[in-house]
């Protein structure tokens, strides 16, 4: 018979929901069968922790999956063994031959207090077992390896690795949101941010192409797949077409207007696609006074043609942090590579940083019917 190993999944948001945490344990579980199919036998709930069994040699892949599932804190990896004080020390003499003789100290904790022994008394028998026995030394307070104890529902589990999880909420439990998506640093983030936050985010990306090239629809394309690994399954990503109305605008607007009318235009398609993904929010990766049209005043000129809420989760972020989170989360790679930004296109000189929703409205009320129209095909070209 192949080993067992148990994973014992904690989360920590969740454990506090009071009555509705059984639906965002259900949800987090139901993630964890989708994000790591085939990878265990057995998943269950058990007071406040999600209990995996796997066969040992699996045990790698499945813990590299969770790293991914939000919702999950950390989890530990081990063994099983009855709730009595002798099968634990029995299986502590099973298990410590196979591992490096370094200082450790022992944590013990009882889901149920209606055993013979006290935490304190296992931490200290199951720690003289493998200090006498197998000469580890021990370190209370800058231990090499902690073995942690739970007892729980007539099984205590011996787990030795502890591995950090991505945090938040499972994905799923707040909805739907769409996330306007390039290959670059900041909108990959800002997606990653409202999925810890349990949104599923539908991804747009527009685009300029063949005035730009095909590489950087390959890019976003290669973005959608990091972003990928942290939901439950592969995130919608629609590209849409952007160099009509860029090509018409430029006939209308001048060049240090463009890429706020560019902007604004992107959100109105943006909110119709919303609509029809029944999405609540747009999300964007704006961090405030990074560039020209993240002033505060094109921040509100921009936003304006929209009705829906608009969210900035790196608003108060600078590039460094963002740069720090994108190495975090594994999307850095991709976002170094070279790529074309649409909104720079047909644009001479420097954009304004400071319009008004007054001066953008005098452009773009005479035109509004043929800007609604050309944005309208570029949605159906989806």
């Amino acid at each position: 018979m192949a080993e067992k190993k148990y994973i014992v999944v904690h989360y920590h948001e969740i454990a506090l929901k009071g009555k509705n945490r059984a639906f965002f344990e259900k949800a987090l579980l139901s993630n964890i069968e989708r994000q790591a199919h085939g990878l265990y036998d057995s998943a269950s709930r058990i007071s406040g922790r999600i209990v995996l069994c796997a066969d040992a040699s699996q045990k790698d892949a499945l813990a590299e999956r969770l790293r991914y599932v939000f919702g999950i804190h950390h989890i530990e990896i081990g063994t099983r063994a009855g709730a009595t004080m002798e099968a634990i020390q029995e299986e502590a003499r099973r298990v410590f031959p196979e591992i490096k003789k370094v200082p450790f100290r022992v944590t013990a904790s009882r889901a149920e207090k209606n055993h013979p022994f006290t935490s304190q008394d296992v931490e200290r028998e199951v720690g003289a077992v493998i200090h006498e026995e197998f000469g580890f030394p021990v370190s209370l307070k800058n231990p090499e390896l902690v073995l942690s104890i739970e007892i729980v529902e007539g099984h205590a589990y011996l787990l030795t690795e502890r591995i950090q999880g991505p945090g938040g909420l499972p994905v799923g439990v707040s909805g739907k949101v769409v996330v306007l998506l390039s290959a670059g640093f900041d909108s990959p983030i800002a997606a990653l941010y409202m999925m810890k936050r349990g949104c599923v985010p539908a991804l747009v990306h527009f685009h300029s192409y063949p005035y730009t090239s095909k590489d950087s629809l390959e890019n976003v394309r290669h973005m959608r797949d990091a972003l990928s690994r942290y939901a439950p399954s592969s995130l919608a990503l629609l590209e849409v077409p952007l160099s009509d109305i860029q090509q018409y605008v430029v006939t209308k607007a001048p060049s240090a207007l463009r890429i706020v009318m560019y902007r604004r235009w992107m959100l109105w398609m943006a909110e119709r696609v919303a609509r029809m993904q029944k999405a609540h929010a747009l999300v964007t990766g704006d961090s405030i006074g990074q560039v020209a049209s993240q002033t505060l005043e094109n921040i509100e000129t921009i936003s304006e043609i929209a009705t829906l809420p608009i969210l900035r989760p790196l608003a108060g972020l600078d590039k460094e942090e963002i740069i720090e989170r994108a190495k975090q989360y594994g999307t850095y790679d991709i976002s170094k590579l070279p790529y074309e930004d649409c909104c720079s296109l047909f644009v001479e000189g420097s954009p304004r940083t400071k319009t008004t929703i007054e001066e953008i409205k005098k452009i773009e009320d005479p035109i509004r019917k043929e800007l609604e129209e050309k944005a309208a095909y570029a949605l159906s070209q989806i």
